[in-house]
């Protein structure tokens, strides 16, 4: 427990500098994601300060895509975020289980990003780190960005910049070239990392690879990326214009804005697909040569142009970059130019020339000063390349066509033979005999499941079960199943089955897979899943156990737990408060743990019941540590408070609030009007003596030497007034004879 509120449940991540928990906030009884700093970088000022300015920087940003940051501090040693615990995956383990994304896909996910980070980069924070692992996608489809443990104000401070310029923090696949080279960062830098994660998850790769990190930076400084185009994913040019100009190596020729970037993504995805281009301009001349490989030299020119506006960046003393090609352009035969830019009218409407109308003017050729003129091109601009090998090209199309016709055709005549309509034999047999990879799926209807299972791997098949109830079918028996029997398919493939539960629906066998798949049936056969962590020998993600067991009668609806390894590693102190002190032993030894014995007092736990563990029940730790068990020593010992002097009244209170309790009180007789009439003139035990709890501590108190007689009472029961000769009930007195013919005085 952190803070007094904050109960740590599993690790759920691991990263550079700290684990991240699964946590409960008592206080407000929601999920949160603990991050707690390891602690051999406890001791360094500048790892802590670096995690301490993660929270402080993030704290300040609220915004749907960017995990929010709740609270920070100090525990055990070391130091702690509390941040908001998103349901999802990071975006590397989506590229790893399901391989690249659709490009409208990734699209809308750098979208996302980018308007997160627009909100980071108006705050005056940059990222520094914007990579797949940090960029998670929760259960709904919400994108968010996470870890801003090394970003970097982007407005100096005295004594505040702890990543000076010169230093190189991040992960070099997604380096931007001044990242790389230790120079100042802006925002531009983050948009360049985006481009690179925008490019991974269109085309599969990263666009630099190496055997280490330092080749791979002087690859991100040097090299050029290779189109995703020529690395055959299926883009369209807009789009590869975009990744291209955002992984250009002057930061003057990105996108000055996220904002700009997120626009020009929400153009694509609205269907701009092409880049329209003026008479003699060949809009995909970015670098690839007539042959189809790419020339290198860069052909494609993304410029400072605002991707909105169509104004014109400016970078130092109001200069416009401009981008040199190899060789100077060919002016265009016809049509204005715009400061060595080609200005193309918009794709839909605008407030640009109309068609056949001349170009909205730019600047002066040359000249980086004065206003430039507000109109609303496309967001994509290229130097001018012109062309004069037009034959080549409807040359090279007409021979494209000419294969295309030959290899549908073969595709046709192969299809028609497969069919085996040419002749009375049905299909051609000779044709499945060339394919062993395809197989026959048997028809298991009706069977018994081990047998259907038996006789689908017999095949090199993989059955996939669900369970559902079924009135009409016997229990574990095969209704239904996907493809049907007959039909073939790849060697290795999964074949679905359903699986009747009979009149009184059962539990499904879940042990021993993995733990997406044993959600999968247990929510086929109409059950919550709960599903919760541990260490085990088993393989990580296994399932090890399952609550109901298997074939339990329960109701549709009702929750299976299921445990799920984590593998050799990290597990939970168990919980051994209640057990017998030999029980506790065996449970802890029989996770993998040494276990010791320590007593301590306790008021609240009995003498000889378990207390607690130390490490605590529920504390992650590693197996084959030694817990000690806290055995309760019963209530601590009480040191007899000093009374004697004090008011009777004043003198109960004080031992009562110790834990004691007040035991015979004799009176003792004093001079009338001595101050010692009401106090306590002694008592016993003495003292300062150190007693159990509970313990009785008898007084003698003053009392005033013209009171008739004396009184004893016991416990906290004291008569103020004097004792009576005689009882007034029944005529008995207090020695216990009868008064004989004199009556019971009426008032005592």
């Amino acid at each position: 427990m952190f803070n007094g509120r904050y109960e740590l449940l599993r690790r759920i991540a691991r990263g550079g500098m700290a684990d991240v928990y699964l946590a409960r906030d008592a206080s407000l009884d929601r999920q949160v994601a603990v991050k707690v700093l390891f602690p051999e970088f406890a001791n360094d000022p500048s790892f802590v300060e670096r995690f301490r300015r993660e929270a402080k920087a993030a704290a300040n940003l609220n915004h749907p895509n960017i995990v929010g940051i709740y609270d920070w501090g100090q525990e055990q040693g070391t130091y702690y975020i509390v941040m908001e615990y998103v349901v999802g995956r990071n975006m590397a383990d989506v590229l790893r289980s399901t391989g690249r994304l659709s490009p409208d896909r990734a699209s809308e996910i750098a979208s996302a990003v980018a308007e997160g980070l627009s909100s980071a980069h108006n705050a005056g924070l940059v990222h520094r780190d914007i990579k797949l692992g940090n960029i998670i996608v929760s259960d709904d489809g919400q994108v968010k960005v996470a870890d801003f443990g090394i970003a970097t104000a982007l407005a100096r401070r005295t004594g505040d910049n702890l990543t000076h310029i010169g230093s190189v923090m991040g992960t070099a696949t997604y380096f931007s070239p001044e990242q790389a080279q230790g120079k100042a960062l802006d925002g531009r830098s983050d948009l360049y990392s985006l481009g690179v994660v925008l490019y991974e998850m269109i085309v599969g790769k990263p666009p630099f690879t190496a055997e280490t990190s330092t080749a791979v930076a002087v690859k991100h400084v040097q090299e050029r990326p290779l189109p995703p185009s020529l690395l055959g994913a299926g883009i369209v040019e807009s789009l590869e214009a975009i990744i291209l100009k955002l992984l250009a190596k002057n930061p003057a020729n990105r996108y000055p804005k996220a904002d700009d970037l997120r626009a020009d993504l929400q153009r694509y995805l609205a269907g701009a697909h092409s880049i329209p281009a003026r008479t003699g301009e060949h809009p995909r001349s970015s670098g690839l040569s007539r042959s189809g490989e790419f020339s290198g030299s860069g052909d494609l020119r993304l410029t400072g142009a605002h991707p909105l506006t169509g104004e014109f960046s400016r970078s130092g003393a109001g200069e416009r970059p401009v981008t040199r090609p190899p060789t100077p352009p060919t002016p265009p035969a016809a049509g204005p130019r715009t400061g060595g830019v080609a200005a193309v009218p918009p794709a839909r409407g605008g407030r640009g020339a109309g068609p056949g109308g001349p170009a909205p003017p730019g600047p002066p050729p040359g000249s980086g000063h004065g206003s430039p003129q507000q109109y609303d091109p496309p967001a994509y601009y290229y130097e001018e390349v012109h062309r004069s090998d037009g034959w080549k090209r409807v040359v090279l199309m007409f021979l494209g066509l000419v294969a295309l016709v030959g290899a549908l055709g073969y595709l046709g005549v192969t299809f028609y033979r497969s069919l085996g309509l040419d002749d009375d034999t049905g299909p051609a047999t000779s044709i499945a005999a060339e394919d062993p990879a395809l197989v026959d799926v048997p028809d298991v209807l009706g069977m018994n499941y081990g047998e259907a299972d038996a006789q689908l791997r017999s095949v090199g098949l993989v059955p996939e079960p669900s369970y559902q109830v079924n009135t009409g079918q016997p229990e574990n028996t095969v209704f239904a199943q996907s493809p049907p029997g007959g039909q073939r398919i790849e060697e290795g493939a999964t074949v679905a089955l359903t699986v009747s539960q009979g009149e009184t629906p059962t539990v499904p066998p879940v042990r021993g897979r993995n733990r997406v798949d044993a959600t999968e049936i247990l929510r086929g056969a109409g059950y919550e899943v709960i599903v919760i962590e541990g260490a085990s020998q088993a393989e990580a993600g296994i399932v090890v156990g399952q609550e109901p067991a298997s074939n339990a009668e329960l109701a549709p609806g009702e929750a299976v737990t299921i445990t799920v390894s984590t593998g050799p590693g990290q597990i939970f102190v168990p919980d051994v408060r209640g057990q017998t002190l030999s029980q506790a032993f065996q449970t802890l030894i029989g996770q993998g743990f040494r276990v010791g014995e320590r007593r301590e007092p306790s008021t609240a736990v009995a003498e000889g019941q378990i207390i607690d563990t130390d490490p605590p029940h529920g504390f992650p730790v590693s197996a084959g540590l030694e817990v000690f068990v806290i055995i309760s020593d019963g209530p601590p010992p009480v040191a007899i408070p000093d009374v004697q002097g004090l008011l009777f009244d004043t003198g109960k209170l004080t031992i009562e609030r110790d834990g004691l309790v007040v035991g015979v009180v004799t009176f003792e007789p004093v001079e009338p009007g001595s101050s010692d009439v009401g106090r306590i003139l002694a008592q016993t035990p003495p003292p300062n003596l150190e007693v159990t709890a509970e313990t009785a501590v008898n007084l003698v108190v003053g009392e005033s030497a013209d009171t008739q007689g004396s009184s004893e009472t016991e416990g906290d029961q004291i008569d103020p007034e004097p004792p009576q000769a005689e009882d007034e009930t029944d005529g008995i007195d207090q020695s216990g004879t009868d008064g004989g013919d004199e009556p019971a005085p009426e008032d005592g």
